[in-house]
């Protein structure tokens, strides 16, 4: 028996989906900049150097990450999801 395509969700439940993704992607930064700015204590020279690039990128990542959420808040992303609403 075959079964019925499954619907495709709202572009609401969508959004939904995609910031809670998101979210978790905030975390996952805000850990790794933990842990790079706990190593930033004892690094010296160019380890030091290259770990506040590495706290320089996940910074924007993260920064970046947030303002997507925040346009998923609106309807500015809305036709990325066929605004089927």
């Amino acid at each position: 028996m075959r079964k019925p395509p499954a619907a495709t969700p709202s572009v609401a439940e969508q959004k939904r989906i995609v910031s809670g993704f998101l979210a978790r992607c905030i975390g996952y930064a805000d850990d790794r900049l933990a842990e790079y700015r706990a190593g930033l204590d004892t690094a010296q020279g160019m380890e030091a150097l290259a770990i506040q690039d590495k706290i320089s990128h996940w910074s924007a990542y993260r920064a970046f990450t947030e303002y997507t959420i925040e346009e998923l808040k609106t309807e500015e992303l809305d036709d990325w999801f066929g605004a089927r609403d």
